[in-house]
C-alpha cells in the first residue's frame, strides 16, 4: 500500500484498521431482515450475513439453500417481546441433516434458570424448532457441502427440538 498517512488529517485510525481487516480474513457483516411470513428461503448469496427474525404472527419455516461447502447462516430472534410463534429451520432433506447441538435456556424455571444441551441425532434430524423464542435466541449453521453443523442458544419456556423432515 503506497498511501501515506498524516497525523491530524482527515484519516482516522479506524480507517486504517477497517481497511486492513479485510486483508486478513475480516469481513463486514450484512443484515438480512426476514419478513413476518409463514415461509422464508435463504439465498446462498446471503451466506455470512446475520438473518434477523422479527416478532411473528404465525409460525415461520426458514429453508436453508441447497448444500454448498462454506455456506454460513446465523439467525437472531430480534423481536421486541417474547414471541408466541415458532421458528423452524430446515435443510429440506434428512440426507442433509444437522450435526451438533444447541443450548436450551429455560426462561420460566422456578428458582434458578435451567440450561441444558439439546442435540441432533447425527443421522437424520434436518429440522430445528425454536418454540416461542425470547431475546437471546440465536442459531448458526455451517455447511460442509453435505451436512449442516449447528450451534446456538434457544431461550424459551420450551426447549428447542431437533426432528426429521
Amino acid at each position: 500500500n503506497s498511501r501515506s498517512y498524516q497525523l491530524g488529517g482527515n484519516l482516522m485510525r479506524s480507517d486504517i484498521i477497517n481497511e486492513n481487516s479485510n486483508n486478513y480474513g475480516g469481513n463486514a457483516e450484512g443484515l438480512v431482515k426476514i419478513p413476518d411470513a409463514a415461509t422464508y428461503t435463504c439465498l446462498a448469496a446471503d451466506s455470512g450475513k446475520i438473518h434477523s427474525v422479527p416478532d411473528l404472527t404465525a409460525h415461520c419455516t426458514i429453508s436453508l439453500p441447497a448444500e454448498e461447502k462454506g455456506l454460513v447462516f446465523e439467525f437472531w430472534y430480534s423481536g421486541a417481546a417474547n414471541d408466541a410463534q415458532n421458528i423452524i429451520i430446515t435443510s429440506g432433506s434428512d440426507t442433509n441433516y444437522f450435526v451438533g447441538g444447541v443450548c436450551a435456556s429455560d426462561s420460566d424455571a422456578t428458582g434458578a434458570a435451567t440450561v441444558d444441551g439439546v442435540y441432533s441425532n447425527g443421522s437424520s434430524n434436518s429440522k430445528l424448532t425454536a418454540a416461542t423464542p425470547e431475546g437471546g435466541t440465536w442459531f448458526k449453521f455451517v455447511c460442509d457441502g453435505l451436512l449442516w453443523y449447528v450451534t446456538g442458544n434457544g431461550v424459551s419456556a420450551t426447549p428447542p427440538v431437533f426432528a426429521g423432515s
